[in-house]
């Protein structure tokens, strides 16, 4: 059964304002290619035909033609941004997607993707031009992890409303517009090296001044148009899902956008880089969790409300307008205490492993040794030590105070080790993969001296009597140059690590233990 909500004609006349500016930029390009042509043929026709004329001729000439050319529709070749859901394996999310479906009397999306990104979109995408497309969802990991149901089903929504209102039908005919004067201004540079006469070289510095001028009113105009939708779909969310759902949901993508990044830099890569595979999401809703990080995240997205930074090429509107938007809309108070969005996924870590086997290696992905948080933060202190063995011969006869020492050759360090298999990593990547390996050796000599860990998410700290230590923030300073020599001395002696071998070889070690 259809739900009935309220029209709003401002938003056709929107559109129309969109279509037109579509038409109008082909009409430009079309004009501005005819004027190279008929002017340069004008000054042939009335003077002696010198260089200069000739010159001018085929210039406009090749101007019109690349103009011309850039205007022809390219056929949209789609690639999946991820692995693709099916019902079959996540009956309650599709559930969910039908009941939004149905409320908006929309069809479903011909194919829904599993994304790594915080993010949620709809699209026609295919065909040229938007005819042949079909409809695509793509639904973002990291947002499963911070929201619960409601604040997920307005999300869902909100992406649905666009296909209500029309939004991915007038999509691609802006998008191919803005690529086809993408392509101009771009093609126009390119040959800008060949108008060495003067003339010439005018022309060309005109049309490419009028086709940039253009370009800033067209972008403007059409990315105003995709703010008064994106007002449109949060009111037609509201209806479905409930404001609050809507407003809490709102915050939470934008937190988990800059979240995500931290964390995954931070928590997982180092893990998979060793040849471990936390759950993905499980982590990140224990990361947005953590004390120091949600403090963070709370003190962001006052930030974004209060002081928010806008452009008028910005394609949403800032959230504190969206939210000021959605508060004329008290309908349907749900979000209050529902359960997490992971329920709706019948096996999150198996979606997760097609999630990095999407731009990887999947043999490399199987390879891989699956570990929950807990079982990780047991196996840390044998993990650093398997990856300390394996890479002795780097960290040589170092000691924990003897570290400073150690920072000035990171670089070269890094480059001496080798990269993972299948991999080709940057300069500034192996700089970093030395740097966490003095890391791992310093936080196991840590371990060793009897400090009590603690780990998850987010929080990753030694017990040290009352204090809470961190070798991650010890090893950033040391890092920075932001501790001196005698600090650090200091430090390690308070940790009972001062003189400590970052090695022990391999004779010892198995002397300590047959003891």
């Amino acid at each position: 059964m259809q739900t009935s909500f309220p029209r709003r004609r401002s938003l056709l006349l929107w559109a129309l304002l969109a279509l037109a500016m579509v038409a109008v930029s082909y009409v430009v390009v079309l004009f501005i290619a005819a004027g190279c042509v008929y002017v340069p043929y004008l000054v042939f026709m009335s003077t002696d035909a010198g260089l200069q004329s000739v010159a001018l001729a085929l210039c406009g000439v090749a101007i019109a033609a690349t103009m011309l050319w850039s205007l022809v529709p390219r056929p949209d070749t789609f690639e999946a941004p991820g692995p693709t859901l099916y019902a079959s394996a996540h009956p309650k999310l599709f559930t969910e997607l039908e009941k939004i479906a149905a409320a908006l009397n929309e069809p479903m999306p011909d194919e829904v993707y599993l994304i790594p990104q915080a993010n949620a979109f709809v699209a026609d995408r295919g065909g040229t031009m938007g005819v042949g497309a079909r409809r695509v969802m793509g639904i973002g990991l990291p947002l499963i992890a911070v929201m619960n149901v409601d604040e997920f089903r307005a999300v869902l929504a909100h992406e649905f409303a666009h296909y209500y209102g029309g939004d991915t039908r007038l999509g691609p005919w802006v998008y191919k517009t803005r690529m086809a004067m993408v392509r101009a201004i771009q093609n126009m540079a390119s040959i800008g090296s060949w108008m060495r006469i003067a003339i010439a070289a005018l022309l060309y510095r005109i049309v490419l001044s009028i086709l940039q001028a253009y370009w800033k009113v067209f972008l403007r105009a059409t990315q105003l148009v995709s703010r008064r939708q994106e007002y449109r779909a949060d009111e037609l969310a509201c209806y479905i899902a409930g404001s609050n759902s809507l407003t809490s949901g709102l915050k939470k993508v934008h937190t988990a956008n800059a979240a995500f990044p931290a964390y995954w830099n931070s928590e997982v890569l180092p893990f998979l880089n060793l040849g471990y595979r936390p759950p993905i999401t499980e982590g990140f809703s224990l990361f947005v969790q953590a004390p120091e990080v949600s403090v963070q995240l709370e003190q962001l997205a006052d930030k974004e409300i209060s002081q928010p930074k806008t452009s008028a090429y910005d394609s949403h509107p800032p959230l504190r307008d969206r939210i000021a938007a959605v508060k004329l809309f008290e309908v349907g108070n749900q979000g209050a205490g529902s359960e997490s969005a992971m329920s709706l996924f019948a096996d999150l870590v198996g979606e997760e492993w097609r999630v990095l086997s999407w731009k990887n290696s999947s043999s490399q992905v199987s390879a891989m040794k699956p570990l929950t948080w807990q079982d990780l933060a047991v196996s840390l202190p044998q993990i650093w030590r398997d990856l300390i063995q394996k890479n002795a011969q780097f960290l040589g006869d170092l000691t924990t105070d003897l570290l400073p020492d150690a920072v000035p050759k990171l670089a070269e360090i890094g480059s001496r080790i080798p990269d993972p298999k299948g991999m080709l990593l940057t300069p500034q990547q192996r700089t970093t993969r030395a740097a966490e390996l003095f890391g791992a050796a310093l936080a196991l000599a840590v371990s060793d001296a009897g400090w009590p860990l603690h780990m998850q998410p987010g929080e990753r700290y030694f017990e040290v009597g009352m204090e809470q230590v961190s070798v991650r923030e010890l090893m950033g300073r040391l890092l920075s140059d932001k501790i001196t020599r005698e600090e650090w001395g200091e430090r390690c002696r308070t940790l009972k690590i001062s003189g400590v071998r970052l090695v022990v070889p391999k004779n010892l070690a198995a002397g300590s233990e047959s003891a």
